[in-house]
């Protein structure tokens, strides 16, 4: 089993993707192999057709994925002091099995001075009521803006520290040996 990572936020160019692309990035050079997941990419239409039991075919694609994924790490950005209405949407039209039993890890991004504090505790509280047992160190990348590099699509010194300890921390408790990306 691999990791997911979620890119929680169908903003088009958000810092919200460039942040889990970064982070795909860095786990690749680790060996480990994971899932992109884009809120960008997911059926436009899957709040009626993926809930309430009845299965889009790109959304049940989706869905074996994350089943095949013992981690996720989700980027999520602040919406209005919480995580967007897509991830709670997500969330509900995933069969409760998919999350029941997986650890998550949570990196939050926003322009603002808190990192998204309040929403990564708001979706914490929902993953763990759905069964995801929640990493308690997560990285909070507040003013992303200034400080990210574009010409390296990367952050800059000191959220790349950020970045790599959450990784350090969250890794730490699994075990990889599956090197393939897909």
């Amino acid at each position: 089993m691999g990791i997911a990572i979620l890119s929680a936020t169908h903003r088009r160019e958000s810092f919200t993707r460039r942040v889990a692309l970064y982070i795909a990035r860095q786990i690749t050079q680790q060996g480990i192999g994971y899932t992109f997941v884009d809120f960008q990419t997911l059926p436009r239409d899957f709040l009626f057709s993926d809930l309430f039991g009845a299965r889009s075919e790109t959304f049940q694609s989706l869905i074996e994925d994350l089943h095949s994924s013992s981690q996720w790490i989700w980027v999520v950005p602040e919406y209005n002091g919480s995580f967007p209405g897509v991830v709670k949407v997500f969330i509900d039209a995933l069969p409760r099995e998919v999350l029941r039993g997986r650890r998550g890890g949570l990196v939050g991004v926003s322009d603002g001075r808190f990192g998204n504090l309040r929403g990564l505790e708001h979706l914490s509280g929902i993953l763990n009521y759905c069964g995801m047992t929640v990493h308690p160190f997560r990285a909070h990348l507040m003013h992303i803006r200034s400080h990210w590099i574009e010409e390296e699509e990367a952050p800059d010194e000191l959220y790349k520290q950020e970045v790599a300890t959450f990784l350090m921390h969250f890794l730490r408790e699994g075990a990889f040996s599956d090197s393939s990306v897909r």
